[in-house]
Protein backbone atom coordinates (compact mmCIF):
# COMPACT_ATOMS: atom_id res chain seq x y z
CA UNK A 1 0.00 0.00 0.00
CA UNK A 2 2.78 2.13 0.71
CA UNK A 3 4.56 1.88 -2.61
CA UNK A 4 1.47 2.23 -4.24
CA UNK A 5 0.95 5.50 -2.30
CA UNK A 6 4.37 6.96 -3.87
CA UNK A 7 3.81 5.96 -6.88
CA UNK A 8 0.47 7.37 -7.28
CA UNK A 9 1.92 10.86 -5.22
CA UNK A 10 5.11 10.76 -8.36
CA UNK A 11 2.76 10.21 -11.18
CA UNK A 12 0.48 13.22 -9.96
CA UNK A 13 3.94 15.53 -9.79
CA UNK A 14 4.93 14.64 -13.06
CA UNK A 15 1.07 15.25 -14.34
CA UNK A 16 1.39 18.75 -12.77
CA UNK A 17 4.96 19.59 -13.93
CA UNK A 18 4.40 18.27 -17.66
CA UNK A 19 0.78 20.64 -17.63
CA UNK A 20 2.50 23.65 -16.39
CA UNK A 21 5.56 23.08 -18.46
CA UNK A 22 2.69 22.35 -21.76
CA UNK A 23 1.39 25.86 -20.84
CA UNK A 24 4.55 27.65 -20.47
CA UNK A 25 5.92 25.55 -24.04
CA UNK A 26 2.45 27.48 -25.61
CA UNK A 27 3.33 30.81 -24.39
CA UNK A 28 6.24 30.33 -26.13
CA UNK A 29 4.63 29.88 -29.48
CA UNK A 30 2.73 33.41 -30.35
CA UNK A 31 0.98 31.61 -33.16
CA UNK A 32 -0.85 29.28 -31.41
CA UNK A 33 -2.56 32.33 -29.03
CA UNK A 34 -5.30 33.33 -31.37
CA UNK A 35 -6.67 29.68 -32.47
CA UNK A 36 -6.43 28.25 -29.15
CA UNK A 37 -7.89 31.48 -27.81
CA UNK A 38 -10.87 31.05 -30.23
CA UNK A 39 -11.55 27.42 -28.95
CA UNK A 40 -11.97 28.41 -25.56
CA UNK A 41 -13.40 31.43 -25.32
CA UNK A 42 -16.57 30.94 -26.28
CA UNK A 43 -16.48 27.36 -24.47
CA UNK A 44 -15.02 29.28 -21.26
CA UNK A 45 -18.29 32.16 -22.09
CA UNK A 46 -20.84 29.21 -22.39
CA UNK A 47 -20.25 28.38 -18.58
CA UNK A 48 -19.49 31.70 -16.90
CA UNK A 49 -22.86 32.57 -18.44
CA UNK A 50 -24.59 28.94 -17.34
CA UNK A 51 -22.89 29.95 -13.36
CA UNK A 52 -24.13 33.75 -13.39
CA UNK A 53 -27.06 31.65 -11.17
CA UNK A 54 -24.45 30.93 -8.36
CA UNK A 55 -23.83 34.50 -8.08
CA UNK A 56 -26.60 35.74 -7.62
CA UNK A 57 -27.49 33.15 -4.69
CA UNK A 58 -24.12 34.70 -3.28
CA UNK A 59 -25.81 37.69 -3.37
CA UNK A 60 -29.08 37.12 -1.97
CA UNK A 61 -27.00 36.70 1.14
CA UNK A 62 -25.94 40.25 1.23
CA UNK A 63 -25.33 42.36 4.77
CA UNK A 64 -23.48 45.13 5.57
CA UNK A 65 -20.88 43.23 7.54
CA UNK A 66 -20.23 39.63 5.28
CA UNK A 67 -19.47 42.68 2.49
CA UNK A 68 -16.56 44.11 4.77
CA UNK A 69 -15.38 40.71 5.74
CA UNK A 70 -14.93 39.10 2.54
CA UNK A 71 -13.29 43.03 1.21
CA UNK A 72 -10.88 42.83 3.41
CA UNK A 73 -10.09 38.79 3.59
CA UNK A 74 -9.50 39.87 -0.46
CA UNK A 75 -6.13 42.13 0.90
CA UNK A 76 -4.47 39.05 1.87
CA UNK A 77 -3.84 38.74 -2.09
CA UNK A 78 -2.64 42.02 -2.73
CA UNK A 79 1.05 43.95 -3.64
CA UNK A 80 0.51 45.41 -0.03
CA UNK A 81 0.45 42.11 1.57
CA UNK A 82 3.35 40.71 -0.12
CA UNK A 83 5.42 43.16 -0.03
CA UNK A 84 5.10 43.56 3.79
CA UNK A 85 5.31 39.56 4.56
CA UNK A 86 7.67 37.55 2.22
CA UNK A 87 10.42 40.05 3.11
CA UNK A 88 9.45 39.76 6.86
CA UNK A 89 10.99 35.77 6.11
CA UNK A 90 14.04 36.76 4.69
CA UNK A 91 15.25 39.16 7.82
CA UNK A 92 14.24 37.15 10.59
CA UNK A 93 15.51 33.95 9.97
CA UNK A 94 13.92 32.16 6.81
CA UNK A 95 15.27 33.68 3.86
CA UNK A 96 15.05 29.95 2.29
CA UNK A 97 11.10 29.96 2.51
CA UNK A 98 11.07 33.53 1.27
CA UNK A 99 13.23 33.08 -1.56
CA UNK A 100 11.14 29.51 -2.56
CA UNK A 101 7.88 31.99 -1.93
CA UNK A 102 9.32 34.43 -4.09
CA UNK A 103 9.87 31.79 -7.03
CA UNK A 104 6.37 30.00 -6.59
CA UNK A 105 4.43 33.08 -6.40
CA UNK A 106 6.37 34.09 -9.57
CA UNK A 107 5.12 31.28 -11.09
CA UNK A 108 2.00 31.43 -10.06
CA UNK A 109 1.31 34.74 -10.79
CA UNK A 110 2.47 34.57 -14.60
CA UNK A 111 0.41 31.40 -15.13
CA UNK A 112 -2.72 32.90 -13.56
CA UNK A 113 -2.15 35.83 -15.82
CA UNK A 114 -0.87 34.13 -19.02
CA UNK A 115 -4.42 31.70 -18.98
CA UNK A 116 -6.32 34.96 -18.05
CA UNK A 117 -4.80 37.23 -21.17
CA UNK A 118 -4.86 33.80 -23.39
CA UNK A 119 -8.37 33.13 -22.82
CA UNK A 120 -9.65 36.54 -22.17
CA UNK A 121 -13.20 35.45 -20.63
CA UNK A 122 -15.25 38.01 -19.08
CA UNK A 123 -16.36 38.26 -15.49
CA UNK A 124 -19.69 38.13 -14.08
CA UNK A 125 -20.87 41.86 -15.04
CA UNK A 126 -18.76 41.62 -18.36
CA UNK A 127 -22.05 39.74 -19.59
CA UNK A 128 -25.43 41.15 -20.62
CA UNK A 129 -27.37 39.07 -17.91
CA UNK A 130 -24.46 39.58 -15.46
CA UNK A 131 -25.25 43.62 -15.57
CA UNK A 132 -28.69 43.24 -15.83
CA UNK A 133 -29.06 40.88 -12.28
CA UNK A 134 -25.84 41.25 -10.17
CA UNK A 135 -23.99 43.98 -8.17
CA UNK A 136 -20.40 45.20 -8.06
CA UNK A 137 -19.57 44.67 -4.05
CA UNK A 138 -15.54 44.80 -4.50
CA UNK A 139 -15.97 48.42 -3.98
CA UNK A 140 -12.45 49.12 -2.21
CA UNK A 141 -10.02 51.15 -3.84
CA UNK A 142 -7.95 47.75 -5.05
CA UNK A 143 -10.68 45.47 -6.25
CA UNK A 144 -11.78 48.33 -8.83
CA UNK A 145 -8.41 49.55 -10.09
CA UNK A 146 -6.51 46.49 -10.27
CA UNK A 147 -8.84 43.30 -9.74
CA UNK A 148 -11.73 44.12 -11.50
CA UNK A 149 -9.87 45.16 -14.51
CA UNK A 150 -8.64 41.71 -15.17
CA UNK A 151 -10.42 39.56 -17.18
CA UNK A 152 -11.96 36.44 -15.12
CA UNK A 153 -10.25 32.99 -15.37
CA UNK A 154 -8.89 31.52 -13.73
CA UNK A 155 -9.53 33.65 -10.09
CA UNK A 156 -6.03 34.86 -9.08
CA UNK A 157 -6.96 35.24 -5.41
CA UNK A 158 -8.42 31.41 -5.27
CA UNK A 159 -4.77 30.43 -7.34
CA UNK A 160 -2.68 32.63 -5.47
CA UNK A 161 -4.31 31.86 -1.73
CA UNK A 162 -3.67 28.17 -2.31
CA UNK A 163 0.09 28.16 -3.48
CA UNK A 164 0.92 30.69 -0.76
CA UNK A 165 -0.20 28.81 2.14
CA UNK A 166 -0.46 25.74 1.29
CA UNK A 167 3.86 26.88 0.18
CA UNK A 168 4.20 28.10 3.90
CA UNK A 169 2.69 25.07 5.59
CA UNK A 170 4.63 22.39 3.50
CA UNK A 171 8.03 24.35 4.32
CA UNK A 172 7.33 24.17 7.90
CA UNK A 173 6.65 20.07 7.92
CA UNK A 174 9.27 19.50 5.41
CA UNK A 175 12.07 20.99 7.41
CA UNK A 176 10.66 19.54 10.53
CA UNK A 177 10.12 23.07 12.14
CA UNK A 178 7.01 21.87 12.98
CA UNK A 179 5.07 18.25 14.62
CA UNK A 180 3.30 16.10 11.67
CA UNK A 181 0.30 16.81 13.83
CA UNK A 182 0.50 21.18 13.77
CA UNK A 183 0.92 20.39 10.24
CA UNK A 184 -2.50 18.28 9.71
CA UNK A 185 -4.09 21.25 11.55
CA UNK A 186 -2.29 23.87 9.60
CA UNK A 187 -3.12 22.24 6.31
CA UNK A 188 -7.00 21.82 7.36
CA UNK A 189 -7.14 25.74 8.07
CA UNK A 190 -5.41 26.50 4.71
CA UNK A 191 -8.04 24.40 2.95
CA UNK A 192 -11.34 26.34 5.22
CA UNK A 193 -9.12 29.95 4.37
CA UNK A 194 -8.80 28.81 0.35
CA UNK A 195 -12.87 27.90 0.26
CA UNK A 196 -13.66 31.23 2.21
CA UNK A 197 -11.58 33.28 -0.02
CA UNK A 198 -13.51 31.69 -2.93
CA UNK A 199 -16.48 31.87 -1.53
CA UNK A 200 -15.78 35.92 -1.23
CA UNK A 201 -15.34 35.97 -4.88
CA UNK A 202 -18.30 34.79 -5.63
CA UNK A 203 -19.76 36.87 -3.73
CA UNK A 204 -18.51 40.01 -4.58
CA UNK A 205 -19.29 39.44 -8.11
CA UNK A 206 -15.77 39.01 -9.62
CA UNK A 207 -15.88 35.48 -10.54
CA UNK A 208 -18.47 32.60 -11.19
CA UNK A 209 -17.65 29.34 -10.61
CA UNK A 210 -16.19 28.37 -13.48
CA UNK A 211 -13.20 30.81 -12.67
CA UNK A 212 -12.70 29.33 -8.79
CA UNK A 213 -12.16 25.93 -10.19
CA UNK A 214 -9.66 27.02 -13.07
CA UNK A 215 -8.53 28.75 -10.12
CA UNK A 216 -7.99 25.26 -7.96
CA UNK A 217 -6.87 23.49 -10.88
CA UNK A 218 -3.98 25.93 -11.97
CA UNK A 219 -2.92 26.45 -8.48
CA UNK A 220 -2.61 22.90 -7.42
CA UNK A 221 -0.24 22.04 -10.62
CA UNK A 222 1.74 24.76 -10.05
CA UNK A 223 2.35 24.04 -6.08
CA UNK A 224 2.95 20.55 -6.75
CA UNK A 225 5.16 21.18 -9.91
CA UNK A 226 7.02 24.00 -7.73
CA UNK A 227 7.49 21.30 -4.43
CA UNK A 228 8.97 18.74 -6.99
CA UNK A 229 11.56 21.35 -8.27
CA UNK A 230 11.77 23.17 -5.25
CA UNK A 231 15.32 21.63 -4.19
CA UNK A 232 17.00 21.93 -7.78
CA UNK A 233 15.82 25.72 -7.46
CA UNK A 234 17.65 25.96 -4.42
CA UNK A 235 21.00 24.51 -5.61
CA UNK A 236 20.39 26.56 -8.72
CA UNK A 237 20.33 30.05 -6.78
CA UNK A 238 22.85 29.39 -4.67
CA UNK A 239 25.40 27.76 -7.20
CA UNK A 240 26.99 31.24 -7.87
CA UNK A 241 26.45 33.93 -10.23
CA UNK A 242 25.51 31.87 -13.74
CA UNK A 243 22.25 31.97 -12.19
CA UNK A 244 21.80 35.54 -12.77
CA UNK A 245 22.10 34.80 -16.19
CA UNK A 246 19.73 32.11 -16.41
CA UNK A 247 17.21 34.28 -14.46
CA UNK A 248 17.35 36.87 -16.81
CA UNK A 249 16.62 35.12 -19.80
CA UNK A 250 13.89 33.31 -18.48
CA UNK A 251 12.54 36.69 -17.78
CA UNK A 252 13.17 37.99 -21.21
CA UNK A 253 11.44 34.99 -23.12
CA UNK A 254 8.24 34.57 -21.08
CA UNK A 255 7.66 38.26 -20.35
CA UNK A 256 8.40 39.20 -24.28
CA UNK A 257 6.42 36.01 -25.60
CA UNK A 258 3.38 36.68 -22.85
CA UNK A 259 -0.29 36.51 -24.63
CA UNK A 260 -1.52 39.75 -25.82
CA UNK A 261 -5.38 39.97 -24.73
CA UNK A 262 -8.18 41.39 -26.25
CA UNK A 263 -8.09 44.69 -24.60
CA UNK A 264 -5.99 46.23 -22.30
CA UNK A 265 -5.70 44.54 -18.67
CA UNK A 266 -3.04 45.22 -15.89
CA UNK A 267 -1.82 41.57 -15.56
CA UNK A 268 0.97 41.73 -17.68
CA UNK A 269 1.98 44.70 -15.10
CA UNK A 270 1.36 42.24 -12.14
CA UNK A 271 3.51 39.77 -13.66
CA UNK A 272 6.21 42.37 -14.55
CA UNK A 273 6.82 43.18 -11.26
CA UNK A 274 6.73 40.02 -9.53
CA UNK A 275 9.48 38.86 -12.08
CA UNK A 276 11.67 41.81 -11.28
CA UNK A 277 11.44 41.23 -7.68
CA UNK A 278 11.99 37.51 -8.56
CA UNK A 279 15.03 38.60 -10.87
CA UNK A 280 16.64 40.75 -7.88
CA UNK A 281 16.31 38.05 -5.18
CA UNK A 282 18.46 35.92 -7.46
CA UNK A 283 20.92 39.09 -7.62
CA UNK A 284 21.03 39.96 -4.00
CA UNK A 285 21.52 35.56 -3.06
CA UNK A 286 24.09 35.28 -6.18
CA UNK A 287 26.12 38.36 -6.18
CA UNK A 288 25.34 40.62 -3.43
CA UNK A 289 25.12 38.01 0.13
CA UNK A 290 25.55 34.72 -0.85
CA UNK A 291 26.49 33.31 2.46
CA UNK A 292 23.17 34.20 3.97
CA UNK A 293 21.21 32.18 1.64
CA UNK A 294 23.68 28.79 2.45
CA UNK A 295 21.70 25.96 3.02
CA UNK A 296 21.61 25.14 6.86
CA UNK A 297 20.53 28.76 7.66
CA UNK A 298 17.43 28.21 9.66
CA UNK A 299 15.13 30.05 12.50
CA UNK A 300 16.70 28.14 15.19
CA UNK A 301 19.95 29.60 14.19
CA UNK A 302 18.88 33.53 14.07
CA UNK A 303 16.63 34.31 17.08
CA UNK A 304 18.23 33.91 20.34
CA UNK A 305 18.52 31.41 22.75
CA UNK A 306 15.35 30.32 24.62
CA UNK A 307 16.67 31.03 27.63
CA UNK A 308 16.47 35.09 26.51
CA UNK A 309 13.62 37.40 27.40
CA UNK A 310 10.54 38.12 24.81
CA UNK A 311 11.24 41.77 25.38
CA UNK A 312 14.78 41.20 23.85
CA UNK A 313 13.57 38.72 20.90
CA UNK A 314 11.15 41.56 20.13
CA UNK A 315 13.94 43.82 19.97
CA UNK A 316 16.00 42.05 17.80
CA UNK A 317 13.22 41.36 15.42
CA UNK A 318 11.64 44.71 15.60
CA UNK A 319 15.50 46.67 14.83
CA UNK A 320 16.11 43.76 11.42
CA UNK A 321 13.05 44.83 10.38
CA UNK A 322 13.61 48.72 10.91
CA UNK A 323 16.63 48.29 8.77
CA UNK A 324 15.52 46.25 5.94
CA UNK A 325 12.37 48.30 5.12
CA UNK A 326 14.21 51.33 5.30
CA UNK A 327 16.83 49.70 2.98
CA UNK A 328 13.98 49.06 0.76
CA UNK A 329 12.60 52.25 0.40
CA UNK A 330 16.05 53.88 -0.03
CA UNK A 331 16.40 51.42 -2.57
CA UNK A 332 13.09 51.95 -4.22
CA UNK A 333 13.50 55.60 -4.65
CA UNK A 334 17.34 55.58 -5.91
CA UNK A 335 16.52 52.85 -8.89
CA UNK A 336 12.73 55.33 -9.19
CA UNK A 337 15.69 58.47 -10.32
CA UNK A 338 17.96 56.22 -12.12
CA UNK A 339 15.19 54.99 -14.27
CA UNK A 340 13.58 57.99 -14.58
CA UNK A 341 16.47 59.46 -16.02
CA UNK A 342 18.26 56.77 -18.16
CA UNK A 343 15.81 54.58 -19.44
CA UNK A 344 14.47 57.53 -22.07
CA UNK A 345 17.52 58.07 -23.16
CA UNK A 346 19.04 54.83 -23.15
CA UNK A 347 16.26 53.61 -25.15
CA UNK A 348 16.85 56.69 -27.79
CA UNK A 349 20.12 55.17 -29.23
CA UNK A 350 18.35 51.49 -30.42
CA UNK A 351 16.84 51.69 -33.39
CA UNK A 352 13.03 52.10 -34.08
CA UNK A 353 13.79 47.80 -35.90
CA UNK A 354 15.67 46.99 -32.72
CA UNK A 355 12.93 48.58 -30.20
CA UNK A 356 10.64 46.21 -32.13
CA UNK A 357 11.98 43.22 -31.53
CA UNK A 358 10.98 44.08 -27.34
CA UNK A 359 7.68 45.47 -27.59
CA UNK A 360 5.50 44.16 -24.39
CA UNK A 361 1.70 42.44 -25.71
CA UNK A 362 0.24 45.89 -24.92
CA UNK A 363 -2.38 47.92 -26.56
CA UNK A 364 -2.29 51.22 -27.15
CA UNK A 365 -3.66 53.58 -24.64
CA UNK A 366 -2.49 56.89 -25.42
CA UNK A 367 -4.98 59.06 -27.12
CA UNK A 368 -3.59 62.39 -28.17
CA UNK A 369 -1.07 62.65 -30.64
CA UNK A 370 2.64 62.67 -30.36
CA UNK A 371 4.39 65.01 -31.91
CA UNK A 372 1.91 65.98 -34.72
CA UNK A 373 1.38 62.36 -35.46
CA UNK A 374 -1.82 60.45 -36.17
CA UNK A 375 -3.65 59.84 -33.27
CA UNK A 376 -3.50 56.18 -31.59
CA UNK A 377 -5.92 53.70 -33.05
CA UNK A 378 -6.74 51.46 -30.03
CA UNK A 379 -5.76 54.26 -27.05
CA UNK A 380 -7.91 53.85 -23.86
CA UNK A 381 -10.87 52.13 -22.48
CA UNK A 382 -12.65 52.95 -25.61
CA UNK A 383 -10.34 51.94 -28.51
CA UNK A 384 -9.42 48.41 -26.07
CA UNK A 385 -12.96 47.79 -26.11
CA UNK A 386 -13.40 48.69 -29.90
CA UNK A 387 -10.45 45.69 -30.38
CA UNK A 388 -12.18 43.17 -28.29
CA UNK A 389 -14.99 43.81 -29.98
CA UNK A 390 -13.15 42.82 -33.46
CA UNK A 391 -11.38 40.42 -32.74
CA UNK A 392 -13.47 38.24 -30.56
CA UNK A 393 -17.08 38.83 -31.72
CA UNK A 394 -18.36 40.45 -28.23
CA UNK A 395 -20.59 43.20 -29.32
CA UNK A 396 -19.09 46.62 -28.88
CA UNK A 397 -21.28 47.88 -25.89
CA UNK A 398 -20.31 44.94 -23.80
CA UNK A 399 -16.96 45.39 -24.31
CA UNK A 400 -17.29 49.24 -23.46
CA UNK A 401 -19.61 48.46 -20.11
CA UNK A 402 -16.64 45.85 -19.11
CA UNK A 403 -13.94 48.95 -19.25
CA UNK A 404 -16.66 51.50 -17.92
CA UNK A 405 -17.74 49.30 -14.90
CA UNK A 406 -14.11 48.93 -14.05
CA UNK A 407 -12.44 51.84 -14.94
CA UNK A 408 -10.40 53.60 -11.72
CA UNK A 409 -11.50 56.27 -9.58
CA UNK A 410 -10.21 59.51 -10.11
CA UNK A 411 -7.92 60.53 -7.19
CA UNK A 412 -6.68 56.65 -6.02
CA UNK A 413 -3.75 55.07 -5.93
CA UNK A 414 -2.56 52.12 -8.84
CA UNK A 415 0.07 49.42 -8.72
CA UNK A 416 2.22 52.08 -10.31
CA UNK A 417 1.74 54.67 -7.32
CA UNK A 418 2.51 51.66 -4.85
CA UNK A 419 5.25 50.83 -6.52
CA UNK A 420 6.43 53.93 -6.93
CA UNK A 421 4.95 55.77 -3.71
CA UNK A 422 3.43 59.46 -5.02
CA UNK A 423 2.55 58.14 -8.75
CA UNK A 424 6.06 59.24 -10.07
CA UNK A 425 7.00 55.34 -9.61
CA UNK A 426 8.86 53.30 -10.93
CA UNK A 427 6.19 51.77 -13.20
CA UNK A 428 7.51 54.71 -15.58
CA UNK A 429 3.86 55.44 -16.35
CA UNK A 430 4.10 59.36 -15.77
CA UNK A 431 4.70 62.91 -16.99
CA UNK A 432 8.27 62.87 -15.89
CA UNK A 433 8.89 60.55 -18.26
CA UNK A 434 6.99 61.66 -21.07
CA UNK A 435 9.39 65.15 -20.29
CA UNK A 436 12.13 63.40 -21.00
CA UNK A 437 11.48 61.27 -24.05
CA UNK A 438 13.61 62.30 -27.17
CA UNK A 439 12.11 62.90 -30.77
CA UNK A 440 8.77 61.82 -29.79
CA UNK A 441 7.66 61.90 -33.65
CA UNK A 442 10.24 58.97 -33.99
CA UNK A 443 8.60 57.00 -31.44
CA UNK A 444 5.18 57.59 -32.83
CA UNK A 445 5.08 54.55 -34.19
CA UNK A 446 5.61 52.41 -31.00
CA UNK A 447 2.63 51.54 -28.55
CA UNK A 448 2.46 54.11 -25.46
CA UNK A 449 0.62 54.22 -21.99
CA UNK A 450 -1.96 56.04 -21.43
CA UNK A 451 0.50 58.48 -20.09
CA UNK A 452 2.20 58.80 -23.62
CA UNK A 453 5.35 56.68 -22.51
CA UNK A 454 6.47 53.96 -24.66
CA UNK A 455 5.44 50.75 -23.21
CA UNK A 456 9.07 49.23 -23.61
CA UNK A 457 10.56 52.17 -21.28
CA UNK A 458 7.47 51.36 -18.78
CA UNK A 459 7.70 47.76 -18.28
CA UNK A 460 11.96 47.82 -18.08
CA UNK A 461 11.49 50.62 -15.78
CA UNK A 462 9.00 48.92 -13.62
CA UNK A 463 11.13 45.14 -13.94
CA UNK A 464 14.23 46.71 -12.85
CA UNK A 465 12.85 48.49 -10.02
CA UNK A 466 11.15 45.64 -8.32
CA UNK A 467 14.55 44.05 -9.42
CA UNK A 468 16.11 47.25 -6.84
CA UNK A 469 13.67 46.00 -4.37
CA UNK A 470 14.03 42.19 -4.50
CA UNK A 471 18.18 42.83 -4.39
CA UNK A 472 17.53 45.60 -1.25
CA UNK A 473 15.63 42.28 0.79
CA UNK A 474 17.81 39.46 0.11
CA UNK A 475 21.49 41.29 -0.81
CA UNK A 476 21.65 44.58 0.99
CA UNK A 477 19.77 44.10 3.84
CA UNK A 478 22.09 40.53 4.90
CA UNK A 479 24.97 42.54 4.85
CA UNK A 480 23.78 45.47 6.51
CA UNK A 481 22.67 43.15 9.34
CA UNK A 482 26.05 41.66 9.53
CA UNK A 483 27.73 44.87 9.44
CA UNK A 484 26.09 46.01 12.84
CA UNK A 485 25.74 42.33 14.31
CA UNK A 486 22.57 42.15 14.66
Amino acid sequence: MWHLAVALHAAFAALCGTLVALFLALVCVPCLHVPVRARLRPWTIHHVESGLEWVVAAQRLQTPWLTRLFTQSSHSVSVTFYASFLPILFWLGLPELGRNLVFLMSLALYVGNAIKDLVCAPRPLGVAYGKQKLQFLGASDEEIELNAKEYGLPSSHTLNTLCLNYAFVWYLHDRELIAPGTAAVLYSLVALWVVWIAASRLYLGLHTPIDILAGAVAGLAVLVCFISIEGLLARWVTSGPAAVTHAALVCLVLLRLYPRPLAHTPSYEFSTSFMGAMFGIVVGVAWVSPHAHQPGIQLAQVWSPSHVLLGSRLLWAARRLGVGFVAVAAMKEASRTVLLVSLPLLYHFFPLRVRALWQPPMHNLYTGKVAGAAPAQDGGPAGAAGAAAGASGEPADTAAARQRVLRPRRGTRSDAQEAGGDGRGSSGGTAALTSTLPDARRLAALPHNAHGVPWDVDVTSRFFAYAAIGVAVAGVTPRLLDALGW
